[in-house]
């Protein structure tokens, strides 16, 4: 009985600390949450939280995350101006930095999107030029975008983009032949087919004036 006795007490005293504990580890475990899914702020303060709290005081990974959770936040606010004022380029590499931080971050999706837009201003801008040989140069560095944002995910929309510039291309007697990879096009488009049901949609074709003598 009194060795009964003597278990029960040390139960009694070890319990609200084994609580305590579960208790200390749900914060953690609420602030990875937070900054999983992109909420920053969140666990930015909820792991300063943590860090004050003796159990996790010394553990870098706790300080590692304060300083990961302000350096994302950072990020995510330099991607979106950047976006916003179209200067691709530093908008992507301020996201993909974002994303090797996080890799749940949820704007890693637009990542395909921004590589998209870069191939859609570079086909824009072949309207403006003033010679066959510079409009192909601009469609040739379209199409090498719109590839790259197939392969990011963005599978539909860039097979009709490279459909369109070749539409262009053919139409216009554009000074470049090998630019489209047909038997990659093709392959990319069964892909295409397979994960969508409205893969078979025929694009919606842009047609560039003619270039066949240069603009003045």
């Amino acid at each position: 009985m009194k060795l009964f006795g003597l278990k029960l007490q040390v139960f009694i005293l070890l319990f609200p600390l084994a609580a305590f504990s579960q208790s200390n580890q749900y914060l953690v475990e609420q602030a990875d949450i937070y900054f999983k899914s992109g909420r920053y702020w969140d666990a930015f303060f909820k792991y300063r939280e943590c860090a004050k709290i003796p159990e996790f005081s010394s553990e870098n990974q706790i300080n590692e995350q304060i300083k990961n959770s302000s350096r994302a936040l950072y990020l995510t606010q330099k991607f979106k101006d950047y976006y916003a004022l179209r200067k691709y380029d530093i908008a992507k590499e301020n996201l993909i930095s974002l994303v090797k931080i996080n890799p749940d971050d949820p704007n890693r999706g637009e990542i395909a999107h921004i590589t998209l837009a870069q191939g859609t201003e570079l086909q824009r801008a072949a309207w403006r030029q003033r010679t066959p040989d510079a409009t192909a140069d601009m469609l040739k560095r379209a199409i090498s975008y719109y590839y790259q944002a197939a392969k990011e995910g963005l599978m539909q929309e860039s097979i009709n983009a490279i459909k369109q510039c070749e539409y262009t291309i053919k139409q216009n007697q554009l000074p470049i032949s090998d630019i489209v990879n047909t038997k990659e096009l093709q392959k990319m488009q069964t892909e295409a087919d397979i994960a969508s049901p409205r893969g078979n949609k025929k694009p919606e074709v842009i047609i560039i004036p003619s270039l066949k003598t240069p603009l003045n």
